[in-house]
């Protein structure tokens, strides 16, 4: 059928912006037109409070007609009206100027006002209110306020918005206001309306959702799609695949559409409008995406922030939690792009997803982020890539950058990893650094005393001396020049070695450069030796970073049950047995890479490890390997006898964890986790066991659950809820209770069976590790933030561990609940009295601690 057939049918049917006004375009009603109409006839406040081209004040003229047929009044005020630049009391008349206007008062308001001058502008407001127009109006009045996000510009309309709550409050005194009622419509969230934090918000009146067309509610669009009633409709579910039903995307794709000379469209063709429309450099010109990327980056309360989460919406599989509190997620609900389902956030339709895509995102941030390029390269190779990483000036440059700024998880986690590497270097560079000045001053002290010998009193001697001397000043010179280029090397060495330390080499540094100046000065009593001295001393003075005999860093370390050894784990691929006092007793060798973890059976007879080389082995208490656990293909990250003996469970970057018997036999592979298992455990009956997963690397695939299984690997439950990995789970001692710890800055409590019970809520970044205390009273969780937290068995925040000046790695209770001990990336360990006061702060260490234990005994 030709264009000509069916224009002017479909003349007017579409709405591309403004209100539906009546005899124009098709209204579509939806679920918001009874509720919003049942509200007002009740005299019930509401707000409309939703992303723009929606529909709100299509609905907003709609309901003041049906209204209109019951006899209740309306009066509707477009805040734009009003106008900008105004005084409070310009704009306060104004306001009421349209309510003398459209309910034709007889008070002259203007006469009024000036009459109660002597009272504050809210309050000759709400005395208008009741003594104008209730006593005037007999019956019920709606006031719609439209556009009240221009308010939000002004700096007096915290009153305004108090006043409305009042009028609703004084309702129970004077049944007189029940009879006025108003409806707040916009762009904004009722945490917007009352801004000053010292003032209760605005906390009244009934929401109305307005949500995107259903099929059958947009079927009234097929009018404009083709007389053939089943071609129209197919070709409908085509535009709704890409606009979800959004009111404005909907009519605009269907109006295009209209107006080409086509009965019948296939998928691909509806896909090249979309295209031509909507993608690309259209996306610049169409006013609705322009505004939602406005809300994204321009308007965005934290822009960082905004631009974070709704990347997690964009790329993770499993659902990012709605939270009505949230200031970020509900900026992201206004700004129109993502909608909530089952109590999760996702992106809106497939225009915004093909517009706003995790890309784009990646784009705006590297607008910002000095190191976008760098961090996506890392997280290609899925952070195994150190190449990538940050150094030296470019790193301190990154993290000035970020100091004071609310990063992600994946940003977290590329610094982090860029420090570690920053350190490394610097120590490797210093090592060298030392090598060269042992030889500079050995060569000095040999040229010191052979200057010594020359006697002064005799001319062409002393000449002869001067001319030596300055000879060696000038190789003296060129050795100090050295030292301080690679003294540049270490600008970022605060972070690994005594600051004292590092003033001595730049003192060194700046005194090798002064032997120039006595050299211009004719000088021949400078002390030759004695900048680098101090930097010999400097260099000579470091402590070792690994006390314990291993030559790489050390992962962890744990006590054997009896307290009386001690095995630890570390990237030079071995374990080590100590006694108590330090003294090694024997070297696990055989792991062809890092050691993640060891562990000593409850009898202590045998010991097992678990590393990157993808095994797990079985060692007995000589250190003599017994057996290799092979089957996963990916490195296992940790591996845990049963409290029998009789079993052990891995957990490996595979996305499995496996059961063996004690002799390396594997039992049973459980999976399910699609994502790297982090940690796996028994309960202490060992009749089940507990999984956590999630992978900060990945872009799409994000397990981010834990899982209960019983002893044979057989699934049981789903622990769904955390928004990114779950780093650990564990039961509680009488295993009812499960408590797992996230990179989403949660820990959540769940029965054995898997529900959710609490939310512990008050870290800011990631929490690394949560434990209950030994009676099960209490929890203690270990954050990003650098902070520990203790927590009731409800959840409830009991006290905030503050010291650490980095990450805090772990946290534990002693076994008689008395002291917590917390390690940190600060280089420290600190000791706490259950109530969160700091005891004692463990210094000694020149790098991170990733771990700290007490003995049994507590000792």
């Amino acid at each position: 059928m030709s264009k000509g057939n069916f224009q002017g049918n479909q003349a007017n049917i579409y709405t591309l912006g403004g209100t539906v006004q009546a005899g124009d375009g098709v209204y579509i009603p939806r679920q918001a037109d009874e509720e919003l109409l049942t509200l007002c006839q009740q005299s019930i406040f509401a707000y409309v409070l939703t992303s723009r081209q929606m529909g709100k004040s299509s609905l907003m003229v709609r309901t003041v007609e049906q209204l209109a047929l019951e006899e209740i009044q309306s009066v509707v005020i477009d805040l734009t009206q009003l106008g900008v630049g105004l005084t409070a009391e310009q704009w306060y008349l104004g306001l009421l100027s349209i309510v003398e206007d459209t309910l034709m008062l007889d008070t002259d308001v203007v006469e009024w006002w000036e009459k109660y001058s002597h009272l504050g502008f809210t309050q000759r407001l709400t005395q208008f209110f009741e003594k104008v127009l209730l006593v005037e109006v007999r019956s019920p009045v709606v006031i719609f306020i439209d556009e009240i996000d221009t308010t939000l510009s002004l700096d007096f309309t915290d009153d305004f918005f108090a006043a409305i709550r009042y009028l609703y409050v004084v309702r129970a005194q004077n049944p007189e206001f029940k009879r006025l009622s108003f409806v707040l419509i916009g762009v904004a969230t009722p945490g917007d309306l009352i801004r000053d934090p010292k003032r209760t918000p605005f906390n009244i009146g009934q929401r109305v959702d307005l949500t995107d067309f259903t099929f059958e509610e947009a079927l009234p669009f097929t009018k404009g799609l083709g007389s053939n009633i089943e071609s129209a409709q197919n070709l409908l579910k085509c535009v709704l695949e890409w606009t979800g039903g959004h009111p404005y995307l909907t009519q605009r794709l269907c109006s295009i559409i209209s107006e080409e000379d086509k009965d019948n469209w296939s998928p691909q063709e509806v896909e090249q409008v979309v295209n031509s429309t909507f993608l690309g450099t259209r996306s610049k010109q169409d006013n609705n995406l322009q505004f939602v990327r406005d809300m994204l980056t321009k308007r965005a309360p934290d822009r960082d922030q905004v631009l974070s989460v709704y990347r997690e919406i964009c790329l993770a599989k499993n659902p990012v939690v709605d939270e009505e509190q949230s200031l970020i997620k509900s900026h992201l609900k206004l700004s129109g792009v993502v909608r909530t389902k089952d109590n999760a956030l996702w992106v809106r339709n497939r225009i915004y997803q093909e517009v706003f895509s995790a890309d784009w995102v990646e784009n705006e941030l590297a607008q910002q982020r000095p190191y976008s390029q760098a961090l996506m390269a890392w997280l290609s190779a899925k952070g195994k890539d150190e190449s990538r990483l940050l150094r030296g000036k470019a790193l301190q440059d990154a993290l000035a950058w970020g100091k004071d700024k609310s990063l992600g998880d994946t940003d977290y986690q590329f610094l982090t990893a860029s420090q570690e590497l920053d350190k490394r270097e610097i120590q490797f560079a210093l090592a060298e650094t030392k090598k060269q000045a042992e030889q500079i001053v050995a060569d000095a002290q040999r040229k010191a005393k052979r200057t010594s010998r020359i006697g002064w009193g005799i001319l062409s001697v002393a000449i002869v001396g001067a001319i030596g001397a300055g000879w060696y000043a000038q190789k003296l010179i060129k050795n100090a020049q050295i030292a301080t280029e690679m003294g540049q090397k270490a600008n970022s060495a605060l972070q690994v070695f005594d600051i004292n330390q590092i003033n001595e080499l730049v003192s060194a540094i700046e005194a090798g450069q002064g032997l120039q100046k006595l050299l211009r000065k004719g000088s021949f009593s400078y002390p030759v030796t004695s900048p680098l001295r101090v930097l010999k001393e400097m260099l000579y003075g470091m402590k070792e970073r690994n006390r314990l005999g291993h030559t790489s860093r050390v992962n962890s370390a744990i006590f054997s049950s009896d307290g009386k050894r001690i095995l630890t784990t570390s990237d030079d691929n071995t374990a080590r047995i100590w006694d108590r006092n330090g003294k090694e007793l024997a070297v696990l060798k055989g792991h062809t890479y890092r050691v993640n973890s060891a562990i000593f059976s409850s009898d202590g007879k045998h010991i097992l490890t678990a590393s990157e080389d993808n095994t797990a082995r079985i060692w007995d208490n000589n250190g003599k390997e017994l057996a290799v656990l092979k089957g996963h293909t990916s490195p296992v990250n940790s591996a845990i006898f049963s409290s029998d003996g009789k079993r052990i469970l891995t957990a490996s970057e595979d996305n499995t964890a496996r059961i063996w018997d004690p002799n390396g036999k594997e039992l049973a592979v459980l999976k399910g986790h699609t994502s790297p298992v982090n940690s796996a455990i028994f309960s202490s009956d060992g009749k089940r066991i507990l999984t956590a997963s999630g992978d900060i690397f990945s872009r799409r695939e994000r397990d981010n659950t834990a899982r209960i299984w019983d002893p044979n690997g057989k699934e049981l439950a789903v622990l769904k809820g955390h928004t990114s990995p779950v780093n650990s789970a564990i039961f509680s001692s009488d295993g009812k209770r499960i408590l797992t710890a996230s990179y989403d800055g949660t820990a959540r409590i769940w029965d054995r069976n898997g529900k959710e019970l609490a939310v512990l809520k008050g870290h800011i970044f990631p929490v690394n590790s949560a434990i209950f205390s030994s009676d099960g009273k209490r929890i203690l969780t270990a954050s990003s933030d650098k902070n520990a937290r203790i927590w009731d068995s409800n959840g409830k925040e009991l006290a905030v561990l503050k010291g650490h000046t980095e990450t805090v790695n772990s946290a534990i209770f002693s076994s008689d609940g008395k002291h917590i001990l917390t390690a940190s990336y600060d280089n420290t360990a600190r000791i706490w009295d259950p109530n969160g006061k700091e005891l004692a702060v463990l210094k000694g260490h020149t790098s991170p601690v990733n771990s700290a234990i007490f003995s049994s005994d507590g000792k």
